[in-house]
């Protein structure tokens, strides 16, 4: 278990993700945690090869915001990112906002890992939170009290 506080970043390869890790970035600043960043790339085989420019940019874009990167290659995602949320135990999961057809990651890592709060962001850098189970039960007791 990893007793480091963090702020984890999960991002795909795509362009979009620098907001992503900009607004870890301020979350990390807010609460004097460090930085981290995640992806999963597809396994690679003879039809699809290892995309190297993206696998570049997540670095570089970590290294930019001063943050770590951790990049995985798995045909599933959403397990691989709980596993390692799981071993690292971040502050907080930071991820993409999902669209009408998406996939059901961000909801999928916050059944697996409730006690985690997960910050959403959308195309224009607003934020939306789920908080963790413990937290809301913790909210209750106070205001009962």
């Amino acid at each position: 278990m990893n007793n480091r506080r963090t702020v984890l970043v999960c991002v795909t390869a795509q362009k979009s993700s620098e907001n992503l890790v900009k607004a870890g970035k301020s979350i990390a600043e807010k609460s004097k945690a460090a930085l981290e960043v995640v992806s999963v790339l597809p396994i690679a085989d003879s039809e699809r090869p290892i995309d190297c420019e993206a696998l570049e940019g997540i670095y570089r874009t970590a290294k930019n915001y001063g943050g770590e990167a951790a990049v995985y290659f798995s045909n599933d995602p959403t397990l691989t990112v709980a596993a390692h949320i799981a071993r690292r135990r971040p502050l907080t999961i930071v991820a993409g906002f999902p669209g009408e057809n998406s996939n059901s990651f961000v909801s999928a890592i916050h059944l697996m890992l409730p006690d985690i709060p997960v910050t959403m962001v959308d195309g224009e850098g607003k934020l939306y939170n789920m908080f963790s189970a413990e937290s809301i039960s913790s909210a209750v007791l106070q205001s009962t009290v």
